[in-house]
């Protein structure tokens, strides 16, 4: 009975899976490689980071860096002016 069970759960894990599956959109196609001419190779767009404090709100972890360098400026400009005469 119990390894029934197993094969019930199993068969149905893999069910829905397969149903899944099916039901995805397929990948857009890109060109094949006869199309494309010889010796051209794509060349991808250039990374340009985001200016500072500009992070996307997903993106805690940058925003997170951006802070406390903003936090460690300021931290520095108030010693440099206290120190001034």
């Amino acid at each position: 009975m119990r390894g029934f069970l197993i094969f019930v759960l199993a068969a149905g894990v893999a069910f829905v899976y397969l149903r899944q599956k099916q039901n995805e959109t397929p990948p857009a196609t890109a060109k094949s490689v006869a199309a494309q001419p010889v010796g051209v190779k794509p060349t991808p767009a250039p990374l340009t980071p985001a200016p500072r404090g500009q992070a996307s709100e997903y993106n805690w972890m940058k925003r997170s860096l951006d802070r406390a360098r903003d936090v460690t400026e300021q931290s520095r400009a108030r010693t440099q002016a206290s120190q001034d005469p």
